[in-house]
């Protein structure tokens, strides 16, 4: 996506058009630094454990914006997000130099004005001190692959499997449509799309898979609808005879509602799982996998 069309996309989907429309376009207007991306509507893992919607971030400072209203309330408890939402937040725990700053919407428009020229300062400080450059998908690509290893905290995200293959895994695919490929004699890549909840029902949204990943990605459990038991315990004994472990990258939509597979660890089987029986648990044993150059 062009850099005009993503900042017409991201500046435009706040989801109430009053007082947060109005501070977040006056903060990037003003900053006035096109090497900076914005991201809107992004979702924070907070380190008590809960997620928060920020109106704004910045992902090359580690800056959230908060603009706080009396009637609003947006910390919301983990079963209410969406399986995306989760999958593309920040986490605040392992971003060191994160920093939210919050604007009170409820205080009159000079005092929002003024808690703009406060937060706008603070950007730009930590913005001189950095040599930024906003890349393409195609530049990421290019320095994720210098990189030795891919971990959970890169924070980057796939358009493809075929991107994933090639950058991180050695091959020249031209291109890829399964959900998976083997990379060594034990080592497999897997890319499942997620399972959905809605009114507190699990659906498919896979020829009858269902894949449900963890609020803190340590396991995924996995079954499909009308799979026999003896199936899975097919399933897991190949695995341990095998040896077998996946590099999970998980589909999703990021926060403009575009297909990406994000990096969420490296998972083994354990048996079935403990919290029910109809489904296969995988449990993460690492958080990264090494990047290996063709």
């Amino acid at each position: 996506m062009e850099k005009r069309d993503y900042l017409v996309k991201t500046l435009s989907r706040t989801k109430r058009k009053d007082y947060e429309n109005y501070i977040i376009n006056s903060i990037w207007h003003k900053i006035d630094n096109m090497e900076l991306q914005p991201v809107s509507q992004q979702y924070v893992k907070r380190k008590n454990g809960k997620y928060a919607l920020m109106d704004l971030y910045f992902p090359q400072l580690q800056i959230a914006i908060e603009v706080d209203e009396a009637y609003h309330q947006k910390n919301q408890e983990e079963d209410n997000l969406r399986l995306d939402e989760i999958i593309a937040a920040v986490n605040e725990e392992s971003n060191s130099e994160f920093m939210c700053l919050r604007i009170d919407a409820s205080q009159s428009i000079e005092s929002i004005n003024y808690r703009i020229s406060e937060v706008i300062s603070i950007i730009q400080e930590k913005a001189s001190i950095k040599q930024l450059k906003w890349l393409t998908y195609e530049e990421q690509l290019s320095e994720i692959k210098q990189q030795e290893y891919l971990t959970i905290y890169d924070g980057v995200s796939f358009e493809n499997i075929t991107d994933i293959a090639n950058t991180i895994f050695g091959k020249n695919y031209k291109g890829f449509q399964r959900s998976g490929f083997r990379v060594t004699e034990t080592l497999w890549v897997w890319c499942p799309k997620l399972a959905v909840k809605i009114d507190g029902v699990i659906k498919s949204p896979a020829r009858g898979w269902l894949n449900i990943l963890a609020d803190d990605w340590s396991y995924i459990d996995e079954s499909q609808e009308n799979q026999t038991e003896e199936r899975r315990i097919a399933l897991i004994d190949d695995d341990l005879r095998l040896n077998k472990v996946r590099a999970v990258f998980a589909n999703y939509k990021d926060n403009l509602g575009i297909n990406r597979y994000r990096f969420v660890g490296v998972f083994k089987s354990s048996g079935l799982s403990p919290d029910n029986p109809n489904y296969i648990r995988y449990v993460r044993i690492q958080d990264k996998t090494k990047i290996i150059h063709a």
